[in-house]
């Protein structure tokens, strides 16, 4: 299996934990990991090493006896590891393990989706403000902070973490696509606005990942989706602190973008088998999603969007709850 590099520290200090079965793990002040990350992945790999130790020496001997080159730029100012170095201790840890993401094959969806739940239930925010979402994405080293469409990536960011902590598992690639977390089942997670910008309801569907990928997925264990929707609020203000805290181009934004959003359900969809696959796009629960062209001119591979309310008077739909 391809391993998948964690997107931010606290999800890479969950990983690190499950891995050895130490527990939970948090981030300290400041997004640092804690000590304790290391002490219990020596202690759980076996290696003899000393505790006193400060955290770049202990994470470095680690390291090397995993069998990975330690370099300056997987530590930083302040004993702290940054997210490339913890990326490197959970890769070689899963390799010297060599165990699955998998959980009980036995599970149903039902019981999957309700241990799911109850977790992502507790942890997405209620109000998600964007300027504080991003610096927040920023400061733990997240990946995607710096996507536009940042409440999907905060909705992950808040949620995946406690998940690995709770459940394990963890993000898995199938075919050309990271999806975002997997325990019996590939689960997908997204964020889709139930309102458009003129304060409309919005019919439109929620855009899916790569065909082939969703393809796959589904015929090898099938596929769930975990979508949460809310009300999101435009702010031409917000679009323009967001490019320049960028730094990108000086051109000006050609659309506001959304300073904040409102949760108010999260809905968990699941496609079992290519037979209810193609038997949704009969029924245009799902359908062909078309992109444009790259900037390139070359064409973009083909996605999928859902229609919540045609697969949501389905039995697709496996569970629903409101945000309170």
């Amino acid at each position: 299996m391809e391993f998948v590099p964690a997107r931010n520290k606290l999800e890479a200090v969950a990983r690190i934990s499950s891995l050895t079965n130490s527990g939970p793990e948090t981030l300290g002040p400041g997004s640092k990991e804690r000590k304790s990350v290391l002490t219990n992945l020596a202690k759980g790999l076996n290696l003899e090493v000393d505790e006193s130790d400060s955290k770049h020496e202990l994470a470095a001997k680690i390291a090397q006896k995993l069998g990975k080159v330690w370099t300056p730029d997987c530590e930083s100012i302040g004993q702290t590891i940054t997210l490339k170095g913890l990326n490197l201790l959970l890769e070689a840890t899963t390799l010297r393990l060599s165990r699955t993401i998998k959980n009980q094959q036995s599970k149903s969806i039902f019981e999957e989706t309700m241990q799911i739940s109850e977790i992502v239930y507790r942890h997405t925010p209620r109000k998600m403000d964007g300027v504080t979402a991003i610096r927040e994405m920023k400061e733990a080293e997240f990946s995607k902070w710096a996507l536009t469409e940042w409440q999907g990536q905060f909705f992950e960011f808040k949620v995946r973490p406690h998940l690995i902590n709770a459940l394990g598992g963890g993000p898995v690639k199938v075919g050309r696509t990271e999806f975002d977390y997997e325990l019996s089942y590939v689960w997908d997670m997204k964020v889709h606005s139930s309102q458009r910008q003129n304060g409309k309801r919005s019919t439109s569907g929620c855009q899916l990942n790569d065909g082939y990928s969703m393809e796959k997925a589904v015929k090898e264990t099938g596929l769930g989706l975990i979508v949460l929707s809310g009300i999101p609020l435009y702010d031409w203000e917000f679009t323009k602190w967001f490019k320049d805290f960028r730094s990108t181009s000086k051109n000006p934004p050609r659309r506001p973008l959304k300073k904040e959003f409102k949760p108010e359900r999260i809905d968990y969809y699941f496609i079992p088998n290519s037979e209810r696959f193609k038997e949704a796009l009969a029924k245009k629960q799902l359908q062909i999603f078309k992109q444009g062209r790259q900037q390139s001119g070359h064409s973009r591979n083909y996605k999928y969007s859902l229609d919540l309310q045609k697969a949501g008077k389905s039995d697709l739909l496996v569970h629903s709850t409101p945000i309170v």
